[in-house]
């Protein structure tokens, strides 16, 4: 058997393994199994496919970046429906002011298009909002900090009085919170 196919036939729990361990090839293989999935939810979110496929792009060099921090035993869909869903938020947000702009310049009647959407991004900050109130203080602050203000881990720990490693276990913490949240 080729490893390539070795790849194909473990499960989520061994790739993700191996993927925490640095293994290229292990992260190809998952990479190929949960790519379509990934792409098909952002464009569902965000309804352009060039955005869709660099959002989802994003999600999957994430999961390289912070390897590290895979746990084998979680699932792995919901992790990446999380990372997704932020990603989708960060570009909701990004591009709020423009929306907001444009609908209250327009003197002519909204498009339902553009209803929809605004509608779908107050939905989905409401959902963030109500879930980000509901977690511990410090680990709150935390959040906030790295993902509305854009603050480095390094500078929030400077802010609060922690170590960066402290403040990547509450970033941690805070999307197992929405996870378990939104799904």
């Amino acid at each position: 058997m080729k490893k390539s196919e070795a790849y194909r036939e473990m499960t989520d729990s061994e790739l993700l393994a191996a993927v925490r361990d640095g293994d290229a090839r292990a992260f190809d293989a998952i990479f190929l199994r949960w790519y379509p999935q990934v792409y098909k939810f952002l464009l569902a979110l965000v309804k352009e496919e060039a955005l869709a496929k660099d959002l989802s792009q994003s999600v999957f060099m994430k999961v390289w970046l912070h390897r590290e921090w895979l746990d084998p035993s979680k699932s792995f869909k919901n992790y990446l429906l999380v990372l997704s869903r932020n990603g989708a938020l960060d570009v909701f947000k990004s591009k709020r002011h423009l929306i907001m702009a444009n609908v209250q310049v327009s003197h002519e009647e909204p498009s339902p298009d553009r209803t929809d959407h605004l509608a779908e991004f107050a939905e989905a900050q409401s959902r963030l909002l109500t879930a980000v109130k509901q977690m511990p203080p410090q680990r709150r602050a935390v959040f906030e900090m790295s993902r509305f203000r854009q603050l480095s881990s390094k500078e929030i720990a400077d802010k609060l009085g922690l170590s960066v490693r402290t403040v990547e276990k509450h970033l941690q913490l805070a999307l197992d919170n929405l996870r378990d949240f939104l799904s």
